[in-house]
């Protein structure tokens, strides 16, 4: 019996498409968070000071590099819009010459990213750290750079050119069995296990350069298998028009993407400031909404792809539909999450403190955190789900112009006023998060609603 294949422009092809391209990106997205949860359980058997030289090395490391990845997100827009455009009768670009200038870019990204980490002793003294940090920090961050290069450019491109190849399920297995290969081996390199020598600290950092250089010649290998796939592979000489495109759409997203980024990490520098119980809560919550995240931002990954896709085929009818599906399920899972964080945060909190019960400040201000949390998780999956979209429309700049400025603004400035001129404490930090979320939100809806109804053709 032949199975159905249901139409990809129905309301439930539009949807069954993009949770076949969001749950690979999902998938993926929490693995990586696994990683860090097993680092940090894996390390906190060695003791404290152990467990925050690896966490403090692992967010500096680890946030650099997947800054710079984000300016290969071009690559992705233009090989699904070139997918539209061939799958429409029309001539797009060749994909072997947009991943060997995506390659080129990488590549080129790689070295300002090398010589930002090098000076790790240096960068950790200026941001006031204790000695031991200072000594042992550097150290492991110089290990985790033997693994930059296939980080970055391997397993980066990867991620971002499968999806808008059609073949995101390769990112189905292949992420998981990164976490699960990154748990085994720090464990064995950091207790001494098979008769391996025991390197404590440095064992964790060694073994999550090997599982970067393992997973990404498995990635390699997997993509040569299939013909598709292999033949955007092969080298091509680099075209500056290209090449040039990729840039002109990379960078705005990358800019985007650090704003973001540095909003919830000068957030966390604040909130120590307010003490170990505020900044426990802080962390907590963060951990909490950034789980939960996990599936919008994949949701504005995949609306992405499927904008670029039917924009290249000139379908623009299909574009907003794909747009509206897409926001549909953000909203759907964004309601759920929220409601689970404002109904029952007292029961979230004590899942992370399952060991000894906190104190009773610490734990009211972990629920009150967990609230906030709750009802920015919908102004935070729709923002990025338009911002998904308007990349798909090859709009990047607007949506970086409105991020720098909300999140620096509204975001830090705000939440920084409330925090310390008004003194509502780590509250008002989070107070500043959801409003700076929200103001990114209504400006991204609006310039969504402009690009893709009011100037769009039909």
């Amino acid at each position: 019996m032949t199975r159905k294949v249901p139409d990809p422009t129905s309301p439930s092809g539009h949807v069954l498409t993009l949770a076949r391209v969001a749950l690979p990106l999902a998938l993926s997205q929490l693995s990586e968070m696994a990683m860090g949860v097993t680092d940090t359980v894996l390390l906190g058997s060695l003791g404290v000071t152990e467990l925050a030289i690896g966490g403090i090395s692992n967010s500096v490391f680890f946030t650099t590099m997947v800054t710079f990845q984000t300016i290969l997100g071009g690559a992705g827009i233009m090989l699904s819009h070139g997918r539209g455009v061939v799958d429409s009768g029309g001539v797009s670009h060749d994909g072997r010459s947009i991943v060997s200038a995506a390659v080129a870019l990488a590549l080129c990204v790689f070295v300002p990213c090398l010589l930002l980490l090098l000076p790790a002793r240096e960068l950790f003294s200026m941001m006031g750290e204790p000695s031991a940090v200072i000594e042992h920090g550097s150290r492991f961050i110089h290990i985790l750079l033997i693994a930059l290069l296939p980080d970055l450019v391997i397993i980066g491109l990867f991620r971002v050119i499968l999806p808008a190849l059609g073949a995101e399920t390769l990112l189905l297995w292949i992420m998981p069995a990164m976490a699960l290969c990154n748990g085994l081996t720090n464990a064995t390199l950091i207790h001494g296990w098979f008769g391996l020598p025991a390197l404590g600290l440095y064992g964790s950092a060694t073994a999550t350069s090997l599982t970067g250089w393992a997973i990404s010649l498995a990635l390699i290998v997997l993509c040569l298998a299939r013909p598709n796939i292999r033949a955007v592979l092969r080298p091509a000489a680099v075209q500056w028009p290209i090449f040039k495109e990729l840039l002109k759409l990379g960078l705005p997203i990358m800019a985007g993407a650090a704003a973001e980024i540095l909003m919830f990490q000068i957030t966390g520098l604040r909130a120590g400031e307010f003490g170990t119980q505020s900044l426990a809560a802080h962390q907590i919550a963060q951990n909490t909404a950034s789980l939960t995240f996990m599936v919008c931002l994949a949701i504005g990954q995949a609306v992405n792809v499927r904008v670029s896709y039917w924009r290249g085929a000139q379908q623009m009818v299909q574009a907003r539909r794909a747009a509206i599906t897409a926001v549909g399920l953000v909203l759907s899972w964004s309601v759920l999450t929220a409601s689970a964080l404002l109904i029952w945060p007292d029961r979230v909190a004590a899942l992370y403190f399952s060991g000894a019960p906190p104190d009773a400040t610490t734990m009211a201000t972990t629920v009150l955190l967990l609230k906030i949390a709750g009802i920015f998780q919908l102004v935070d999956g729709l923002q990025t789900t338009f911002t998904g979209a308007l990349r798909g429309c090859g709009d990047t700049v607007w949506p970086m112009v409105i991020g720098i400025c909300s999140y620096t603004m509204v975001g830090l400035g705000f939440g920084g006023w409330l925090a310390f001129q008004a003194h509502y404490g780590v509250e008002g930090l989070w107070f500043g998060l959801a409003a700076g979320l929200a103001v990114t939100c209504v400006a991204t809806g609006y310039r969504m609603y402009r690009v893709m109804w009011r100037c769009a053709p039909t």
